[in-house]
């Protein structure tokens, strides 16, 4: 299922049931891809954006750079024990 995302692509329902972003730009005659993650971490919201690219390049290739859009966590008793990140991943579509 697709729907469309301004004039840039499409953003697609994953396996999970959420929706993530696919976005194609192209820049200096290269053509970027841009993908949306959402990592997570008990530690803090840096490794949650490491768990995220790290987790992203086991099946996507020629990553370039990231971007962090969101940031959210979970309060237990007064404590924070989760943090979350919304990730976007620039890579170059292989021809």
């Amino acid at each position: 299922m697709t729907r469309p995302v301004g004039q840039l692509g499409h953003a697609q329902i994953g396996p999970s049931g959420k929706e993530c972003a696919a976005v194609i730009l192209e820049v200096k005659g290269l053509v970027w891809k841009i993908i949306e993650v959402v990592g997570e971490s008990n530690e803090s919201f840096a490794k949650a954006v490491m768990n995220a690219v790290d987790e992203a390049g086991k099946t996507v290739k020629q990553m370039q750079w990231f971007e962090a859009t969101q940031f959210r966590g979970s309060i237990k008793e007064g404590k924070v024990t989760q943090f979350q990140t919304v990730v976007r991943i620039g890579f170059k579509v292989e021809r």
